[in-house]
């Protein structure tokens, strides 16, 4: 079976794909909005308004969403990136109509109730501060602020305390007002449904909106830095956190696929070359590879948790790792087994109603329509040594790289980030 794609009347976009292998259902609610569509003074305003929505509707009480889908044996949860904002529910698919009457509910009448948003802002708070005491993410969070200090993706999607509690009822509806529109919205359904009834459903459920449509006005990506950037954050911590990375393009690159596939096969799983010069080694106790790759322009980057007296040798290897990329051709059953784990990862993620309707949501939402996922499998599998090589000398520029350090002051000083990013190969 294939999705059905419609836009309905109010500019909603309904994907729908019949799964009757159980009699479960799943919906996922895409808003194309997220951290980086704040404006001045709004920081942090996008996840505390996916908490918000929990709280209550014009006509519903706090924890009626959850009850209403949980009560009957189902889950429903939310999450804020970037990007997007995402709300889904999985539930038993004789429950389908009121789960989705319920999320619907929450997503385009919230009350924004002043009692529960004073409650939930504490919440938030003591979620930053959990954020800010781990170090994994205090060394991420320092790295995106140093390679984007002009763009809202170098702010954390979870504020900060001081912003978060300055938010009123009146920002939170200012926001809602201006982009949870239905045509800013990816409804995905799957399941055990009938494609004709959901359509009905939600024709139903999301009427046309008067005013003026929501158009996506985010500023165009700002200037990156153009030379190196270190930065280094000394902390009582025993480990060393370090964050190597490189400016990388957005999701619209030719470059999408090939850049995950490189990092599968310089920094994920055993067989990767960081896990074979780093951490096998014992310079590091984990070290991984990754592309981040938005909306906007992102990063192309590694991972490591290291000690202190290994930290400058552990980073200097890791740096080597990835120059290697730029000269020397990877392995071709290398190359083959990451382009099978992508292919994997996609059937995988079809297993079930909830897993469907996350990837369905994710390409209509976020990449712009379905279609993108077998141009994405199409280009993974074009890729070759020679032009991954080609993708890794785009993107692996030590004259450009971006590292941040958490951990003992003496771990690494500027001086050594540097003479690990310039030791010859």
């Amino acid at each position: 079976m294939t999705a059905e794609r419609t836009q309905l009347p109010s500019g909603l976009t309904l994907v729908v794909q019949a799964q009757r292998t159980a009699p479960v259902a799943a919906f996922q609610i895409w808003v194309q909005a997220g951290a980086a569509d704040e404006r001045e003074g709004q920081v942090g305003l996008a996840h505390l308004h996916e908490h918000l929505l929990f709280k209550g509707t014009e006509t519903t009480g706090p924890g009626e969403l959850a009850r209403a889908i949980e009560g009957r044996g189902g889950e429903v949860n939310a999450w804020t990136s970037h990007d997007m904002t995402a709300y889904h529910c999985v539930t038993a698919s004789a429950y389908a109509r009121q789960a989705l009457e319920a999320l619907a509910d929450a997503v385009q009448h919230p009350a924004f109730d002043a009692g529960e948003l004073s409650r939930e802002i504490e919440v938030v708070c003591e979620e930053i501060k959990r954020s800010e005491d781990t170090p994994s993410r205090r060394a991420s969070r320092a790295l995106f602020s140093a390679a984007f200090p002009h763009h809202p993706y170098g702010r954390p999607v979870l504020g900060d305390a001081a912003a978060v509690r300055s938010h009123t009822r009146e920002k939170m509806l200012g926001f809602f007002q201006r982009h949870y529109r239905p045509e800013r919205m990816v409804l995905s359904a799957v399941g055990d449904l009938d494609p004709a009834e959901v359509r009905a459903w939600a024709t139903a459920l999301f009427p046309v909106r008067p005013g003026p449509p929501a158009l996506r006005d985010r500023p165009p990506p700002a200037e990156r830095p153009k030379g190196r950037v270190v930065r280094l954050e000394p902390a009582d911590l025993k480990d060393v956190h370090v964050q190597l990375a490189f400016p990388a393009p957005s999701q619209d690159s030719a470059d999408l696929a090939a850049l995950d596939l490189l990092a599968m096969v310089l920094g994920q799983g055993q067989a990767s070359a960081l896990s074979l010069f780093v951490r096998q080694r014992g310079l590091a106790s984990e070290a991984s590879a990754w592309a981040w790759t938005p909306k906007d322009p992102g990063l192309f980057g590694a991972s490591l948790v290291t000690t202190a007296p290994n930290a400058a040798r552990a980073l200097e290897e890791t740096v080597q790792v990835l120059r290697r990329a730029t000269q020397d051709l990877v392995d071709p059953d290398e190359l083959r087994t990451a382009q099978e784990n992508l292919e994997s990862d996609s059937i995988y993620g079809r297993e079930t109603a909830q897993g469907l309707a996350r990837r369905l949501a994710f390409y209509e939402a976020q990449m712009g329509g379905l279609e993108h996922e077998a141009r994405y499998l199409e280009a993974a599998r074009r890729v070759t040594p020679e032009s991954l090589r080609e993708v890794a000398r785009r993107t692996i520029d030590v004259d450009h790289a971006i590292v941040s350090v958490l951990g003992p002051s003496a771990a690494l000083d500027e001086a050594r980030v540097r003479a690990a990013l310039d030791a010859p190969l």
